[in-house]
């Protein structure tokens, strides 16, 4: 059974891009929420199916969902889709936004990043989350 920290992201956008950079080649990402105006069917490899870790969040009403696997060529698309205003954060349409490492959630960010539904796995290295939290993208974590 995996085992995660709350942690509480000031930047959004720069958790994700942080999380993708260190795990570009190794990760699935997923998006949940009202995805109509993103286009995330240009996007290699690009699905709406469940993973083993990645699962849809909220079963009622079913949300747009959609798995892309995280790579040097996506990112830079998924930074130009989720860059938009109102897409991340708080009333954003992304409502839940999760990274998967070999069958393990890694990060799950739900309720638009809200601080009591935003975790990372222990595996990901203390070292990492520390680097984060020194250049504000993250305000804190908890290893409690």
């Amino acid at each position: 059974m995996y085992s995660y920290r709350p942690i509480q992201v000031r930047d959004c956008q720069g958790a994700l891009w942080a999380f993708y950079r260190k795990y570009e080649g190794v990760a699935l990402a997923s998006f949940e929420g009202d995805l109509s105006s993103l286009d995330f069917n240009p996007i290699s490899g690009s699905s709406g199916q469940e993973t083993s870790a990645l699962k849809r969040q909220t079963l009622l009403p079913e949300l747009d969902f959609v798995v892309v696997p995280v790579t040097n060529e996506n990112i830079g698309a998924l930074k130009a889709l989720l860059s938009k205003p109102g897409v991340l954060g708080k009333d954003g349409t992304v409502i839940h936004a999760q990274i998967e490492v070999a069958g393990e959630t890694i990060f799950s960010a739900c309720d638009n990043f809200h601080d009591d539904c935003t975790v990372t796995s222990r595996s990901v290295p203390k070292a990492f989350l520390d680097q984060l939290k020194q250049v504000g993208v993250l305000r804190g974590y908890s290893d409690s």
